[in-house]
């Protein structure tokens, strides 16, 4: 008989591609009645939907503010800190794709009604970030920039990379945007 978790971490990870294949915008949870008379099974349905898709997006959160804690809550300097932090980001967006494609539909429609769910966990990785650059201007290793500007574009940058590769393969005029080319001496550039 499979356990409990195992059963609800498989109806995520099927969610989660789900609500990516389909770029799910959070407002599609949201759907209103007006001008029309819903079932109660299908207003139960779209609650349902609805705490699923927090809860994939709680699962994917979690992921990065772990990812972010292993990186700048470290010993190191902060130069070496950060290229941990784009390594450990740009890793866990290559493993898992889908996360970029939900977070991107979650930065451009203002995220679910259900968002106050996952509050925490953004305010905590916000706050690790801002302090660790904080640390880093503090440390003379960063230049005095807006924290926050920085935060939204450097983190903007790396999902919109993963979650639009199509377009962005495009744009730089290859095939794919991920496979690195080979110089006429073999080396990659």
């Amino acid at each position: 008989m499979p356990r409990i978790g195992d059963t609800r971490t498989k109806i995520l990870e099927v969610a989660e591609a789900e609500f990516a294949r389909k770029a799910m915008q959070a407002r599609t949870c949201r759907r209103s009645r007006a001008g029309r008379r819903a079932e109660d099974g299908a207003l139960l349905l779209l609650r349902l939907e609805a705490e699923l898709y927090t809860d994939v997006l709680g699962t994917i959160l979690e992921s990065f503010d772990r990812c972010i804690a292993a990186a700048v809550e470290t010993s190191g300097p902060p130069e070496r800190q950060l290229e941990e932090l784009v390594a450990r980001v740009n890793d866990l967006l290559a493993e898992r794709p889908n996360y970029a494609r939900i977070l991107l539909r979650v930065f451009v429609d203002h995220g679910p009604s259900e968002m106050a769910r996952v509050l925490p966990t953004v305010t905590r990785m916000v706050d690790r970030v801002l302090r660790f650059f904080q640390r880093g201007v503090d440390d003379g290793a960063f230049r005095r920039l807006s924290s926050r500007h920085i935060l939204q574009s450097v983190f903007g940058m790396m999902i919109f990379h993963y979650a639009a590769p199509s377009y962005s393969a495009r744009m730089v005029g290859v095939d794919d945007v991920f496979t690195r080319p080979v110089s006429p001496g073999g080396a990659t550039r």
